[in-house]
């Protein structure tokens, strides 16, 4: 199991035991219209497979994803799909309860540097909704820049397409943060 701790996040890997933490977190409106992947309302079932299904990839090499906890409660996930250009393409979300805290921003930059550092790649890419600003706020904090790339995005939460800015951090550009790996297997 890979650990990234920060400041004052633990991110950890996502693993099948998270799966009653994705259902309470992830059958939230909010998180489903902002996210591509997570549809509403979200199920137990759903978090299994999906659970299931990160757990799986963080095999294959290709798909990290990552709890972020306050102590041991799980608050939201991260991620970076690592793609065959020598880049990788990191999400976030945040459960309700701790939104408006930084949380967001300093998950978004363990992830961008866990891509970087670990991953090896030298650009790193997001997207957010155009409904949701607050999302390309943190990411222009950690760096990121917009491509002047607007492209529709299928979310399952809202059920249809919807505008999504597309934007990019080149490796000489991104500022670390406070920052730690453990790599349990390694240990």
């Amino acid at each position: 199991m890979t650990i990234i701790q920060t400041s004052r996040l633990t991110l950890r890997s996502v693993t099948r035991d998270d799966a009653p933490d994705f259902a309470r977190l992830c059958n939230d409106k909010t998180i489903a219209r902002h996210t591509a992947r997570i549809p509403h309302p979200y199920s137990l079932e759903d978090a299994a497979a999906f659970t299931k299904h990160l757990e799986e990839a963080a095999l294959t090499g290709t798909e990290f994803a990552f709890a972020i906890c306050l102590g041991e409660i799980m608050i939201g996930c991260c991620g970076a799909d690592k793609n065959a250009e020598n880049t990788a393409e990191i999400g976030y979300w945040v459960g309700a309860d701790h939104r408006g805290i930084g949380v967001a921003s300093e998950a978004a930059r363990a992830i961008t540097q866990f891509a970087l550092q670990r991953l090896g790649v030298k650009t790193v890419t997001a997207g957010y909704f155009i409904d949701n600003p607050a999302s390309g706020r943190v990411l222009e904090k950690i760096g990121f820049i917009k491509t002047g790339e607007t492209a529709p995005l299928f979310s399952l939460g809202r059920g249809e397409e919807a505008a999504a800015v597309r934007m990019v951090l080149d490796q000489s550009s991104f500022t670390p943060g406070e920052f730690s790996l453990i790599d349990e297997n390694d240990s």
